[in-house]
């Protein structure tokens, strides 16, 4: 189980991640991903459409996060390791999160990191950058 940037989350493919996300969370992982990327609870449960109270709960009671929320925290999660090594720090990938991009017709990443197809985007953007074009 991923719990924490590492190797195997950078290079987790989309078939991986979404059997991870079926086999479900501990909820520890929310935390977890939350005081490494240095994110408030409420931004946390807002990235994954619950509420802070929720995830407290779900701590407490030890259940695993939902498949769709682990789904967004897989991805979020495999998204910061590839942005923490491409830029050198979570603090740099964060400032650069954001900045508005070309490839977002000029808006910042951080309006997308609340779906899966828009962390996809911001992959993407990624992959044009360590391809070396502009984002």
């Amino acid at each position: 189980m991923i719990s924490s940037f590492n190797s195997e989350a950078l290079h987790m493919d989309d078939l991986s991640l979404v059997a991870q996300a079926q086999d479900g969370l501990d909820a520890q992982a929310i935390t977890n991903f939350r005081e490494h990327a240095q994110f408030s609870k409420e931004v946390m449960a807002g990235l994954l459409h619950i509420t802070p109270k929720t995830i407290d709960n779900m701590k407490a009671k030890h259940k695993k996060v939902g498949v769709v929320q682990a789904e967004i925290l897989l991805s979020l999660i495999r998204l910061f390791s590839r942005g923490e090594q491409l830029f050198g720090s979570v603090d740099e990938f964060k400032d650069w999160l954001g900045f508005p991009q070309p490839a977002l017709e000029m808006q910042s990443p951080n309006k997308f990191l609340f779906s899966v197809t828009g962390i996809r985007l911001i992959e993407e953007c990624l992959e044009r950058i360590e391809q070396g074009y502009a984002a």
